[in-house]
């Protein structure tokens, strides 16, 4: 236990140290495109770091609290803006034990959904809200990422990037089901199968 503690400390640390030196990176590109890439590829990384560090301060346990690294990783997404004052993240994410191998997929889903809304809801001087919640439902963990900003492009379904093409595969490798859509805003809801102690 005390070895796998270690591991998930050094593992979190070197994660770290990566998503630190791609910032460093994003700060000197002088292509706008670029450094979105390096923006959403360093908010991955700490994604991960923060299992990590969740399985550290659990003891390596099978399970960790979702909600509350939910609510970190929004502090952490909101702080990485650039201009916090201007968009507001709101949180409301129940406190549920879920296994490492739903955890971590929906981690990484949720942070692409909110570092999503974060670069594409609000452009120009645009002040808008995104708010974040986790819920469990009639046998469903529900995750649903809603924004007040420009809504969701024409053909948004087709013509996805990255970003969301990820969101789909995280979603894919534990049994959920993403929905779309956008009126006054982007409203994307995550269904995932949850049975508590499976």
């Amino acid at each position: 236990e005390l070895a796998l503690r270690e591991g998930d400390h050094r593992i979190k640390n070197s994660l770290q140290v990566v998503a630190s030196m791609m910032g460093m990176q994003e700060r000197r590109e002088t292509n706008a495109a670029a450094r979105g890439a390096l923006h959403a590829a360093a908010a991955r990384i700490q994604a991960v770091a923060r299992m990590h560090d969740a399985l550290q301060l659990n003891g390596s346990a099978d399970a960790v609290n979702l909600g509350a690294l939910i609510e970190k990783m929004c502090t952490s997404l909101h702080e990485m803006a650039g201009d916090p004052h201007r968009m507001q993240i709101v949180v409301n994410a129940e406190a549920i034990e879920a296994p490492i191998a739903m955890a971590q997929p929906l981690m990484l889903a949720i942070n692409e959904m909110v570092v999503n809304a974060l670069r594409h809801a609000f452009p120009g001087e645009r002040a808008g809200t995104i708010a974040v919640s986790l819920e469990r439902i009639n046998g469903e963990l529900r995750v649903v990422v809603v924004d007040d900003g420009i809504g969701l492009p024409a053909g948004h379904a087709r013509s996805g990037g990255f970003g969301m093409k990820l969101v789909h595969m995280m979603a894919a490798k534990v049994g959920g089901e993403l929905r779309m859509e956008s009126v006054n805003g982007a409203r994307l809801l995550l269904s995932v199968p949850y049975a508590p102690g499976a």
